[in-house]
């Protein structure tokens, strides 16, 4: 009977590791943010990558505004 209740702590102990295991990766997994940027992220790289500036982002001295550059 020794022999089964050592077996049945030892399985026990190695489910529960394995659980705190994955529980770690998950939380690793979302701080990192899961790996894929979202479609927000995704937007806002590509608004960047045009050349636009975000809100609240001061224009540099001597930049006009883009609407005046441009021709009529």
């Amino acid at each position: 009977m020794r022999h089964a209740d050592a077996e049945l702590q030892l399985w026990l102990a190695n489910d529960r590791i394995s659980r705190d295991q994955h529980e770690v990766e998950m939380a690793r997994l979302a701080r990192a943010g899961g790996g894929t940027p979202t479609i927000r992220q995704r937007a806002g790289q590509a608004v960047i990558a045009l050349g636009e500036r975000l809100a609240g982002d001061g224009r540099p001295a001597g930049e006009a505004p883009r609407l005046m550059t441009r021709a009529l």
